[in-house]
C-alpha cells in the first residue's frame, strides 16, 4: 500500500468528477450514493460494477464501511452527541468544503 498518495475531496464534492486520489474513488463515491439513494436498480448496477472492478471482498468492505459511518451518525444524531471541540475546530474547513454541515444529522449537533 502506498502511504505517500495525495488525496483530495473531488470524488465527494458533488461534482461527480475524479477519484480523489483513491483507487476506485469515483466508483466508491457512486456506490455510496446509490446505497442511500433509494433506487434498488441503481444500487444493483453500481454494486455489480464495483464487484467487477474491485472484487467481491473489497465491495463488501466498502459497503460495510459506509454502513458503519451511517449507523454511527444516526446514533450520534439520535443521542444529540456533538463533535468534540478539537474535532469541530479541526474539521471546520473540510466540513464546509464537502457540504457536511448541510446534512440533517449535522444541523442538530453543535459542540458546546
Amino acid at each position: 500500500m502506498n502511504q505517500d498518495r495525495q488525496v483530495s475531496f473531488e470524488a465527494v464534492d458533488g461534482s461527480g468528477q475524479g477519484d480523489g486520489g483513491v483507487e476506485h474513488g469515483e466508483l466508491l463515491a457512486r456506490l455510496t450514493e446509490a446505497m442511500w439513494g433509494g433506487d434498488p436498480q441503481a444500487l444493483a448496477a453500481v454494486r455489480d460494477e464495483a464487484t467487477l472492478a474491485m472484487g467481491g471482498e473489497a465491495m463488501v468492505d466498502a459497503v460495510a464501511v459506509s454502513a458503519n459511518f451511517h449507523m454511527m451518525t444516526r446514533i450520534a444524531d439520535g443521542t444529540g452527541t456533538p463533535l468534540d471541540e478539537g474535532t469541530n475546530g479541526a474539521s471546520e474547513e473540510i466540513r464546509e468544503q464537502i457540504g457536511v454541515n448541510d446534512f440533517v444529522s449535522r444541523r442538530h449537533a453543535t459542540a458546546g
